[in-house]
């Protein structure tokens, strides 16, 4: 809805940033500033869509398709479609219509109507942004009809229900989650026996939530369970992978078939990084401690990260590190305003100074470090709690396998 915080653009129509994100953005948690976004989201329930992309060759790039459920489901893009033109079908959940042959590079079925998809594209450098932006011109959408010459089919109208932030800590949720609900069907097999159990409390696709139908003792009940649950994503967020040298290594994304019934983790990775990318695309070890398991905290400390050169992220494409607070909801935020405009520093940074053997320091404090070195090299941190995520764009085998992992974040002396 337009009046959403994040609200881009109509649905089946694309939308591009013109400039990476930064930390005036957050309409979403955790956001990358080394790829301005393509995205945008398609509403499949008149007939199935079509991604056009252009010849990419000069960098990397990738659209990552996302349902309902958050499940990554299909992925376009350098490592997986290649670098030649290509025109790809999104067909959603119950199509009955006829899907031609021979004409597409992909067809991806979604289970849900509703789809986003995030376009990522390469930038190397401010200087670069013009480069991007002519990519993004050559992205284009439209419906299968449009495509093989036809009048598009109309898109029935959606009755959204009005959101409100302050109904998702209690038993109003039920209504957004029944209204979603209307927009997967038929359902996955997986999930039938969890739905029939979840009709006690009114959740039924499509249907209205009227409280006053409730006693204050049912009620009550469902209020505390969420509550519950709540608490129960938030430690799972907080412990949701294996942590090593004090960085968690996350692999909490990917299709139905990753979760494997893991709801719990679904939850938590969103909590932490709603959109994120499979490991197999982008690895995102997170650092919200140091090397003593203290939080990262630049009201307390200044602090350093060394990488000698077999440190150094092992990248197909490119790495990065950016700087977040947790002002969302304590556990993920947003980019840290800083008087350098600098967020993250990536591979591709220019005066990064290396040292002799060929590694580097990051300096991660929230005033200016005093030595040209340390200058170049510093990466703005608040007088607050923090995190850092690494990402690691197109992982080598060493960082897939567990054998590569980040150094230590250390205090300064």
């Amino acid at each position: 809805m337009p009046e959403s915080p994040g609200y881009r653009g109509p649905l089946n129509r694309i939308t591009n940033d013109t400039i990476p994100a930064d930390d005036t953005r957050k309409d979403v948690v955790t956001m990358n500033g080394d790829t301005p976004y393509t995205p945008f989201g398609l509403d499949l329930r008149a007939e199935p869509m079509v991604l056009s992309i252009p010849e990419i060759k000069d960098r990397y790039y990738v659209f990552q398709c996302i349902d309902l459920f958050t499940h990554n489901f299909a992925f376009i893009g350098t490592r997986t479609t290649g670098t030649e033109a290509g025109d790809y079908l999104f067909v959603g959940p119950g199509y009955k219509g006829e899907i031609p042959k021979d004409k597409f590079k992909a067809v991806f079925h979604s289970e849900s109507q509703f789809v986003t998809i995030i376009g990522r594209t390469q930038l190397k450098g401010n200087d670069d942004l013009p480069n991007v932006l002519q990519i993004q011109k050559g992205y284009k959408l439209q419906s299968l009809d449009e495509f093989i010459g036809k009048e598009p089919l109309p898109v029935p109208k959606i009755d959204w229900v009005p959101l409100n932030p302050e109904e998702f800590g209690d038993a109003r949720f039920i209504k957004y989650v029944n209204f979603y609900l209307s927009m997967l069907q038929p359902f996955h097999a997986e999930d039938s026996e969890a739905l029939q159990r979840f009709e006690k409390i009114g959740i039924t696709p499509g249907a209205d939530f009227d409280s006053t139908k409730y006693s204050p003792e049912v009620l009550a009940a469902i209020d505390k369970g969420i509550k519950a649950a709540i608490a129960d994503i938030q430690d799972k967020a907080e412990n949701i992978a294996q942590r090593v040298n004090g960085w968690n290594m996350m692999e909490a994304f990917g299709p139905r078939e990753f979760y494997k019934g893991d709801w719990l983790l679904r939850a938590a990775a969103v909590m932490v990084g709603i959109y994120a990318n499979d490991k197999a695309e982008a690895f995102y070890p997170i650092a919200y401690v140091d090397a003593d398991n203290e939080v990262l905290d630049g009201s307390k400390h200044n602090y350093k990260v060394h990488f000698n050169k077999s440190d150094i992220p092992p990248a197909k494409y490119f790495w990065s590190i950016t700087m977040y607070n947790k002002q969302a909801d304590g556990v993920a935020g947003y980019m840290v305003k800083n008087p350098i405009n600098r967020f993250l520093i990536n591979s591709t940074t220019e005066g990064l100074v290396y040292d002799k053997d060929g590694g580097f320091t990051i300096y991660i404090q929230p005033d200016m470090p005093a030595g040209s070195e340390q200058k170049a090299n510093w990466l703005p941190a608040p007088k607050e709690p923090f995190y850092l995520v690494l990402r690691v764009y197109g992982p080598e085998q060493a960082a897939m396998d567990g054998s590569w992992a980040p150094p230590a974040i250390t205090k300064a002396q």
